[in-house]
């Protein structure tokens, strides 16, 4: 006997039927929606192209996080310059779209950040900089290259520039506010030394019957030592003095004086360095701010002329100490105008075409499911119309 059966009830048969009667469907959509995805692989998709920098311009990712965010205000003043070189979709990216510098720039570790064990200057230390640049055209995307990269490395000598000033402008006031400290130290100490000097001769120009005893005592556990001369903030005499004759301690007095006399001169000849020093660095500082932005490495020749333009001004007047801050100064610049110069190792670009497969395929697949969704939609409307629509 034949089981009852019911129009509405499907086989499995009758399933696989579907299926198999409509492969033409579906192959069709696959087959059309890949060749499409492949026509346009080949033609619109865009290139990637890829390079990477070894970091020897002491990147870490703070400071990296800070360029980033850097690069957009100090890109705004030159649309006109970008624009002439023809890189005016990269200004429009630079400037609106948040996450391009993001998805652009990327610092390279080369440490496992997830590991608990890392300290906090490894994880943030960069071994490499890696630049991802999309387009079609080798040459524009070229250009792109250059002008990041001349951001990074022009950046990053911009801030140290900047830091530099900022944090010796500070230390020169500090040092001269020290310095001016321990000079009014050490005439203080030389005042009371002149009053302890008038009062032993005057205890020596009164009459003595005793006959004078030479009697030297260390009356401390502890060597005392003296350092720099220009550091020297008291006059004493050393342990056992009293107990000497009045000649011995006025001799004593006046050696150590003529020692604090010569440290008060050292140390008001490095006030008018710290000065010099100052009066240097605000003038670098107000010709560092004229100096216009232009995303590269800085023109280091107008601070070099502030230095040199003060060694002319001082001439032969200028003592040691005022020549060997002008000394320093330019030797700071000159590391500056050395270490910034570029990417010592930067390896070529490299055309990345990665994506095109995934894109084939996953459009093949999306293009069969639409072609046996059509094919099931025209099915499904036919049933309706042969079972319903004969009946009206």
């Amino acid at each position: 006997m034949q089981p009852e059966r019911f129009d509405d009830e499907i086989d499995l048969m009758e399933l696989i039927h579907f299926i198999v009667k409509g492969a033409r469907f579906w192959i069709a959509g696959g087959l059309i929606a890949g060749l499409l995805a492949l026509l346009y692989a080949f033609t619109l998709y865009p290139s990637t192209y890829r390079q990477q920098t070894i970091n020897d311009i002491g990147l870490n990712q703070e400071r990296l996080a800070l360029i980033n965010q850097m690069i957009p205000p100090m890109t705004f003043p030159l649309k006109e310059n970008m624009r002439a070189q023809k890189l005016e979709d990269l200004y429009d990216q630079i400037i609106e779209n948040d996450d391009f510098l993001d998805e652009t720039i990327f610092g390279l570790s080369g440490v496992d950040l997830k590991d608990k064990n890392q300290d906090t200057e490894l994880r943030g230390k960069i071994d490499t900089v890696r630049i991802l640049i999309k387009g079609k055209n080798p040459d524009q995307m070229q250009r792109k290259m250059s002008f990041i990269t001349n951001s990074i490395r022009g950046l990053s000598q911009y801030l140290s520039v900047k830091r530099f000033l900022d944090d010796e402008s500070r230390e020169a006031k500090l040092r001269l506010f020290n310095t001016e400290a321990q000079v009014n130290g050490q005439y203080l100490s030389y005042e009371r030394a002149e009053r302890q000097l008038l009062a032993y001769q005057e205890l020596q120009r009164q009459p003595n019957q005793q006959q004078d005893l030479q009697i030297i005592l260390n009356l401390s556990n502890q060597e005392e030592r003296l350092g720099d001369k220009g550091s020297m903030n008291n006059i004493s005499e050393f342990t056992g003095a009293k107990y000497l004759p009045l000649g011995n301690r006025i001799v004593g007095l006046k050696s150590e004086m003529a020692d604090q006399q010569q440290a008060i001169r050292i140390s008001q000849q490095q006030i008018q360095a710290l000065k010099l020093s100052q009066s240097v660095l605000s003038q670098m500082a107000d010709v560092f701010a004229s100096i216009v932005y232009q995303a590269d490495v800085i023109d280091f020749q107008p601070l070099f002329e502030v230095v040199q333009e003060y060694r002319q001004r001082g001439g032969s007047a200028y003592s040691r100490e005022e020549i060997a801050a002008l000394d320093n100064l330019q030797r700071n610049l000159i590391s500056f105008e050395r270490n910034g110069q570029k990417f010592n190792n930067s390896l070529p670009a490299v055309l990345e075409q990665k994506g095109r497969g995934k894109l084939v395929v996953v459009s093949g697949l999306l293009g069969g499911v639409l072609g046996f969704l059509w094919y099931a939609l025209q099915t499904v409307v036919a049933s309706y119309r042969r079972r319903y629509l004969k009946q009206i």
